[in-house]
């Protein structure tokens, strides 16, 4: 059972996320907000397994080229 914090005092912040955890949880963070607005443009409420493939490769690319631009700036 979770413990509730006493009246008045605030719950713990959560710990971050290990590295590898972020990154999954941002890639399928992105890969659902692109899904959706996959389907929004093309005016569709379902989506095929090609459409969620498509969506989670374009996450990980954007993710990827992201991450590159950012080594990239930081590098001398």
């Amino acid at each position: 059972m979770p413990r509730t914090p006493a009246s008045g005092s605030r719950p713990p912040s959560p710990r971050p996320l290990p590295p590898s955890v972020a990154r999954v949880a941002d890639r399928t963070r992105l890969s659902a907000e692109l899904l959706a607005a996959l389907l929004d443009v093309q005016e569709r409420t379902r989506a095929s397994l090609d459409d969620i493939e498509l969506a989670d490769a374009l996450a990980d690319r954007l993710l990827a080229r992201h991450r590159d631009r950012l080594r990239l700036a930081t590098s001398p």
